[in-house]
């Protein structure tokens, strides 16, 4: 995969240090000492209260920074990119908001730079009189204790946990014991494993293409760092995927990687889904949605918090991570569940502390689903007569002339448009075939011109979306209306039901019109020629006259009329959404010429 392509920032420009300065501009309650690239928080009152500061290489926000705050942390230094701070940084942190005799406790992230800086920086400030502790959160399982024996497990999404459910018990007074007591409950609980497509992409270093997977390969307990996981080649289906990591997570079998005992009947627990940081919001609640129906464990997780918390720069992937609250309930029963939730459930005004804070009961009601779609109370009628039939015939050949002309609507679309309009078209008429076939209730109606076209009007609202979809549900909604006031099925009274579904129908929800270079510049000539004359076949030609002109028209409506007249290669591509309609048209008059 292509590494991501960056903005282009000053050359000689500290892009740490302007992200800092940029988190402040959101942010009124920290202030920034931009020198040591240390954010701390203006409101917090240190000399009542222990101070938690954390910190780390950036890359990783909206860790630590992003999580300065109200019931969070005090303080958060930033390194460089994937670095760790310097001690004189984070001796600039402690000074700043530590007081000696409430204590301090440093949260770090289990890798060796930052161990070691942030461990010295608390063996100095111990010299000098300060109460202060350091708790290195390690809750990967990705790394197996053979593996790596001296280091350990590395820090992931769990720090983010661990950071708000220590920042809330400092807000309420718990002494420095008791947070760091707590601090190792929560970490001895904990456990992360990740995914992603690729691995991430630094700035400053874009030109450098590197490839770290290949095109259909997928990375599992991978680090944030650029760590390497294990490969998946071919990317496996997301249910798999997701077993995968459960499995990994969970099971007892792998002795070199079961850091955390669950009991899959009883054990309560919380589940975090954590973006790594290339992940859109659409494909992480999509992505949760398969976590949530893959759970293992029998109970619903007590709370589920879904975001970005620990990511890696522009990493293409997710985390999920399971703390269990029965176990820390057991090993102390100082902090129940219910204790450990009222301290992750503490608002925050910290900016990248994003899940909201619900209160515990609505966390107590289970999801509610309607299933039962959403259909007309009554069908609509009418005492028209029509050959159902014919009709059948007529109908049948229109949709299968608009499918065989999909690809041709979906390439064009491709040019000019999102690409979606052939899909949109398909997805209606296998649908309206699909109940020709399946529906007896509809099948049974179709001599009823009106209850016909009504249930197609349903069929189309529930199968196609976007513009076109609005489109079709509003004229034969309007055409529905205009059927029912007509005294029989004649050439006159059709003629005059599609004038009155277009005029007093559809343009008022539309602007379009011949010459706009949409689907209207097919249906609008087939409507004028069709209410004046009353000959279908002529109807059909203004209508391919008009399809016709649109490759030389510039688009004024819809997704189209954005491209620059380059894309429409002087009079070669017609516009899609009117070459779907005249399939339509002509697929219904061949067979009725029939």
């Amino acid at each position: 995969m292509t590494l991501a392509k960056h903005w282009k920032f000053n050359k000689d420009e500290d892009i740490v240090l302007s992200n800092l300065k940029g988190l402040c501009h959101s942010n009124p309650a920290v202030g920034l000492i931009p020198s040591e690239k240390v954010i701390y928080n203006l409101n917090s009152d240190t000399s009542k209260k222990v101070t938690l500061i954390s910190g780390g290489g950036a890359g990783h926000e909206p860790l630590h920074g992003g999580f300065v705050g109200e019931n969070l942390l005090d303080a958060a230094v930033s390194g460089a990119i994937f670095a760790s701070p310097s001690t004189k940084q984070i001796m600039a942190a402690v000074k700043t908001k530590s007081n000696k005799d409430k204590g301090t406790l440093i949260i770090v992230k289990n890798y060796t730079g930052d161990v070691l800086h942030f461990g010295l920086v608390v063996e100095r400030a111990k010299s000098e009189g300060y109460n202060i502790d350091i708790l290195p959160v390690s809750d990967d399982v990705a790394v197996g204790r053979r593996q790596n024996e001296m280091v350990g497990r590395r820090g992931l999404a769990g720090t983010a946990l661990i950071h708000k459910v220590l920042g809330a018990s400092s807000s309420d007074g718990s002494d420095l014991k008791s947070i760091a007591e707590l601090g190792h409950l929560v970490n001895d609980n904990l456990v992360t494993i990740g995914a992603s497509l690729d691995r991430t992409s630094v700035p400053g270093k874009a030109g450098e293409e590197v490839e770290f997977t290949g095109p259909d390969e997928a990375e599992l307990g991978l680090g944030i760092h650029n760590e390497p996981g294990h490969k998946m080649s071919p990317i496996p289906n997301i249910d798999d995927l997701v077993k995968d990591m459960f499995n990994k997570l969970l099971s007892p079998e792998d002795k070199d990687r079961h850091y955390v005992d669950f009991d899959l009947k009883n054990d309560e627990y919380i589940l975090v889904i954590n973006n790594i940081g290339g992940t859109s919001s659409f494909e992480l609640y999509a992505i949760a949605e398969h976590v949530v129906s893959n759970l293992p464990l029998s109970k619903r997780p007590k709370r589920i918090l879904i975001s970005d918390f620990v990511t890696s720069l522009n990493s293409p992937g997710f985390s999920i991570t399971l703390l269990n609250l029965s176990n820390i309930a057991k090993s102390n029963s100082k902090y129940s569940e219910s204790k450990v939730l009222g301290y992750l459930d503490l608002p925050t005004d910290a900016p990248g502390w994003k899940p909201k804070s619900f209160d515990a009961k609505q966390w107590s009601n289970e999801s509610k689903y309607i299933d039962s779609p959403m259909i007309h109370e009554q069908r609509v009628t009418s005492s028209l007569k029509m050959d159902s039939g014919l009709f059948e015939k007529a109908l049948t050949s229109a949709l299968q002339k608009l499918l065989k002309a999909e690809p041709d609507i979906t390439h064009y679309d491709t040019l000019v448009g999102d690409g979606d309009c052939g899909e949109t078209l398909a997805k209606g008429a296998n649908a309206i075939l699909d109940a020709l076939k399946n529906d007896k209730s509809f099948k049974d109606n179709l001599s009823d011109p009106a209850s016909t076209l009504s249930t197609i009007t349903e069929i189309v609202e529930d199968n196609m979306g976007g513009t076109s979809g609005g489109i079709y549900s509003i004229f034969l909604t309007a055409l529905v209306k205009h059927i029912q006031d007509a005294q029989e099925i004649t050439t006159e009274a059709l003629g005059k039901a599609f004038h009155g579904a277009l005029y007093d129908g559809l343009f008022k929800y539309t602007k379009a019109r011949t010459g706009g270079r949409t689907l209207v510049d097919t249906l609008q000539p087939f409507v004028d020629s069709f209410s004046k004359f009353g000959n279908v076949q002529e109807a059909v030609k203004a209508a391919k006259k008009g399809c016709e002109a649109t490759k030389d028209l510039q688009a004024k409506f819809g997704r189209a009329s954005y491209v620059s007249d380059e894309e429409f290669k002087d009079g070669e591509i017609p516009d899609p959404g009117a070459i779907g309609l005249l399939a339509i048209i002509e697929g219904y008059a061949e067979a009725l010429s029939k």
